[in-house]
């Protein structure tokens, strides 16, 4: 288990045609190819910025959780989140008035941002899951010291779930059996402890297969939390981490994209 506060991010600025944000890097770095996860908060102030459809080459989660938008055409706001399959197009994601905050939670690093629709060609076959959905925080905590999880999404055929946590105050809490792939708890708000640390919002800890399930407390404000579980490697394309390790070292492709340490 490994826990990452939001203030303990390596900051970095990202520029494009059509956006600018400031990256927070929560495992490894966006656009390197490394060995192991890939996390990273992106932070977009400018109202209308895009980031056009496109496809990356792994299994991945995002998670808005600030401002507000389109996603898809669709309006969203508060905490949504949202799976693809590696090789399954989303987007645009457009910015509103008060910019837009995400999170992207991947196994192991993309080679690339692959713009729809003129990288069709390289997708293998029929695109897999693309899945949107929200996670209501405005609901009321339960009593302090007791929990409830309601569950969002799960497909059972490799594991892949997501679980809304909702922790009354200083409540303690079973974490989800590691029984796909990697693992994520996302705190939305309040706060937890895990392993004797504070982890407050925007923390988010990491649990890899092989690891027990942890334990969770909330603090004395209660906590909302985001559980995430990626799919079990297959032989579907792009899901197996060992697989994209391979690439370590390789280019990353995405152009028009420049970065610089914030």
């Amino acid at each position: 288990m490994k826990v990452v506060p939001y203030e303990q991010t390596d900051t970095m600025n990202v520029q494009t045609k059509d956006y600018r944000a400031v990256v927070r890097n929560y495992f490894g770095r966006v656009t390197t190819i490394h060995d192991g996860a890939q996390v990273f908060m992106s932070e977009m102030p400018d109202p209308d910025s895009v980031i056009d459809p496109h496809f990356h080459d792994v299994d991945e989660f995002q998670v808005i959780v600030c401002g507000g938008g389109k996603f898809a055409g669709a309006p969203v706001e508060g905490i949504i989140y949202h799976y693809a399959d590696a090789y399954a197009p989303y987007g645009p994601i457009v910015a509103g008035e008060k910019g837009l905050d995400f999170i992207t939670l991947r196994a192991s690093c993309t080679t690339g941002y692959f713009p729809m629709p003129e990288s069709r060609s390289k997708i293998p076959g029929k695109p897999g899951r693309n899945i949107n959905g929200k996670f209501d925080i405005a609901k009321p905590l339960p009593a302090p010291g007791t929990s409830e999880k309601e569950m969002l999404l799960s497909d059972a055929k490799d594991g892949m779930k997501i679980v809304g946590m909702r922790l009354g105050a200083n409540a303690p809490a079973q974490g989800e059996p590691v029984d796909a792939g990697q693992q994520y708890y996302l705190v939305c708000s309040g706060s937890l402890i895990a392993a004797g640390r504070t982890v407050p919002v925007k923390g988010l800890i990491q649990v890899l297969p092989g690891e027990a399930a942890i334990q969770l407390q909330a603090g004395a404000e209660g906590a909302n939390v985001l559980f995430m579980q990626l799919p079990r490697p297959t032989e579907r394309p792009g899901s197996h981490p060992r697989t994209m390790a391979e690439l370590s070292g390789t280019s990353y492709s995405y152009v028009g994209l420049t970065t610089s340490q914030a």
